[in-house]
């Protein structure tokens, strides 16, 4: 589930959380944008992959997150996620 927060400098990040995981192991992952909490190891990196990809598709459109609309936020989230795949994506303001 990706949900999308001020962070406390002010600028607009991606958050991931999953609920998935049965080996106890604590996954953290951050990065431009971004912050992944929990999950299955397959489940983390799939999260980890779509909001790297979400962030190069960003950049194409010559953009930053910050800058995003709410209909071009949900068109990139459209765009990096099939149609068979279980992410949530929420645009707060």
């Amino acid at each position: 589930m990706n949900n999308q927060y001020k962070s406390s400098k002010g600028s607009i990040i991606l958050c991931g959380l999953a609920f998935d995981n049965k080996d106890n192991h604590k996954r953290i992952t951050t990065g431009e944008n971004f912050y992944i909490v929990g999950g299955s190891a397959k489940t983390h990196e799939n999260l980890v992959e779509k909001v790297m990809e979400f962030n190069e598709t960003i950049k194409k459109h010559g953009k930053k997150l910050d800058d995003l609309s709410e209909t071009e936020y949900y068109n990139i989230a459209k765009e990096v996620c099939s149609d068979k795949e279980k992410m949530y994506w929420f645009y707060h303001v």
